[in-house]
């Protein structure tokens, strides 16, 4: 079952403002009105460009973490693992999506959703790390039923 597919690391050709301001998450800052300096995304989420790939993400088993079917994934090879890291495995040729867990000797790529199983890494069951996921890109707007859903529970209470 494919659960990403990847996409080279292309070169901006427009580059897009970036507000000075930061944008406040609990109250709004009326000085917000100005641009501040361009911005090239792809400086943003990776230093090494040869090492940097988008994937899209074509499976559910890391819904608990935000990431769902159709988000788009930095994917970045120079990176090494660390405990909770989201990271592409490969395993049987095939790339996986799942969190890096270690604990004691043993190393696991889990799921962030119960309906998957944690893959342990044996004799049986290798995997390899092929990238780490710094950043994911959400299309909010695709989640706008949910978000109204909690917002009409929240009111009724």
């Amino acid at each position: 079952m494919k659960e990403i597919t990847l996409y080279k690391r292309g070169t901006a050709h427009t580059l897009i403002p970036l507000y000075a301001e930061a944008i406040h998450a609990g109250f709004e800052s009326p000085a917000a009105d100005y641009e501040e300096a361009r911005i090239d995304l792809n400086d943003y989420v990776s230093k090494y460009p040869a090492a940097t790939f988008f994937a899209r993400v074509t499976g559910e088993c890391m819904t608990g973490s935000g990431i769902y079917p159709n988000d788009l994934l930095v994917v970045d090879k120079s990176l090494t693992p660390q405990q909770g890291d989201i990271v592409v495995g490969i395993i049987d040729n095939e790339f996986i999506l799942r969190s890096y867990f270690k604990q004691g000797n043993k190393e696991y790529l889990m799921p962030d959703n119960n309906y998957f199983k944690p893959i342990e890494r044996s004799e049986v069951s290798h995997f390899e790390i092929w990238g780490v996921v710094p950043h994911s890109v959400l299309d909010q707007r695709r989640r706008n039923g949910a978000r109204i859903n909690r917002f009409e529970q929240a009111l009724r209470r």
